[in-house]
């Protein structure tokens, strides 16, 4: 089940750049609101999880949207080739 991937609880170093870039860039899962304290809530939690599997949610078909999505895209053929050749025409930019 992939409704797993999309409550983040980011707590340090790059698992917070990381929340953010599938939360505010791919737009493919909700973070979970922190109180003032930096603690969780089970309510922010509850509220985080029902965001994203009510049917009727917008944030929901957002981010359901947005995996779908991803995921072909991930999978599709040739994707790694693709990737990597990219990477590799920029490192070649960088020594221009």
């Amino acid at each position: 089940m992939w409704e797993s991937l999309l409550i983040c609880i980011p707590y340090l170093g790059d698992q917070i750049v990381g929340a953010k870039l599938m939360v505010e860039e791919l737009k493919v899962a909700v973070e979970v609101e922190r109180e003032d304290n930096g603690w969780i809530s089970k309510e922010s939690l509850s509220k985080a999880i029902i965001s994203v599997m009510d049917d009727d949610s917008e944030i929901a078909g957002l981010v359901k949207y947005n995996h779908a999505k991803l995921k072909e895209e991930l999978t599709s053929e040739g994707m790694q080739e693709r990737y990597l050749d990219t990477f590799i025409q920029n490192l070649q930019g960088l020594m221009d």
